[in-house]
């Protein structure tokens, strides 16, 4: 699943669970006054958003509309769904026809709407398509069997691709969205790798500082640590935190001294005591 499709459907399934409240207070808690008023934080925010008051209205559409702006912000969600955020079904529907983004074919992130024989009445999201089925996530709906309008809280849902009661799909153009490069550290498999955000490209067989500190990275991009490693013909030690040490440092019970540059000494060295007894070398820190 592309990274973008795969971002709004995590956020949109963040909401699972949430219920519409009794009275305008507490919209942001999943479950506190819960009620069957219709007012939500979705409401909310749409108003926000498009300046229009709908609380206290059915607001499976302005759901998805929101789910859109928290994703990838108010300007990208209105060209990807089909020109603006919408709160009425029937809007929706003509937004995606108008940009020519309209199937009867559904695919994961696009926006799902259902029919009550004479009109869009309801919408929501897909999450999943298989051989036979449609999954989706919707607001203002219940977790029993069948399209459910108004029904009061945020679920995942099952339909047969061939369910009657669906009208059709609007497909956002996913080439609206601007791709983000990854940047700086990220944690992936086991372990780190730092990201270049001019590129999106980890930092590969190549040392890296940062934080004035400096890391090498292997051909995976991934950052070594507690070993020693040998570069150019020279030994560097590379700690528990994967930086580059120098001075004095203890490995397996031996005592070594890595100079300035993270170099092992390997050279006899003579170490002179300063005006009160300190030893010290100029090539050495941290003594």
């Amino acid at each position: 699943m592309d990274n973008t499709v795969k971002k709004l459907i995590d956020q949109a399934k963040q909401w699972t669970g949430y219920l519409e409240k009794k009275s305008n207070a507490q919209l942001d808690h999943f479950t506190a006054n819960a009620g069957s008023s219709n007012y939500t934080c979705f409401a909310r925010d749409y108003k926000v958003h498009t300046g229009l008051n709908l609380q206290a209205q059915p607001w499976c559409a302005m759901y998805v509309s929101e789910v859109f702006v928290q994703s990838f912000g108010v300007n990208t969600a209105c060209k990807l769904l089909g020109g603006a955020l919408y709160h009425y079904c029937p809007t929706g529907v003509n937004q995606f026809k108008k940009a020519g983004r309209w199937s009867t074919q559904p695919e994961p992130g696009a926006v799902i709407f259902f029919t009550n024989g004479v009109r869009a009445y309801h919408t929501g999201i897909v999450t999943e398509v298989t051989a036979t089925k449609v999954k989706t996530i919707e607001g203002n709906t219940s977790g029993a069997s069948g399209v459910v309008e108004n029904g009061g809280g945020v679920c995942e849902k099952s339909y047969d691709k061939k369910y009657t009661r669906i009208l059709g799909y609007g497909l956002p153009d996913w080439g609206l969205v601007k791709k983000e490069n990854k940047s700086g550290w990220q944690q992936e498999e086991g372990g780190w790798r730092f990201y270049l955000g001019d590129t999106g490209q980890p930092v590969r067989n190549d040392w890296y500082q940062d934080g004035g500190k400096w890391y090498w990275f292997d051909g995976a991009g991934m950052m070594v640590k507690d070993v020693w490693y040998e570069y150019k013909g020279h030994w560097y030690y590379l700690g528990s935190d994967g930086a580059m040490k120098k001075g004095q440092v203890t490995v397996d019970g031996k005592w070594y001294v890595l100079d300035n540059e993270g170099r092992m000494i390997t050279e006899p060295v003579t170490l002179t005591p300063d005006k009160n007894g300190a030893l010290e070398w100029p090539g050495l820190i941290n003594m």
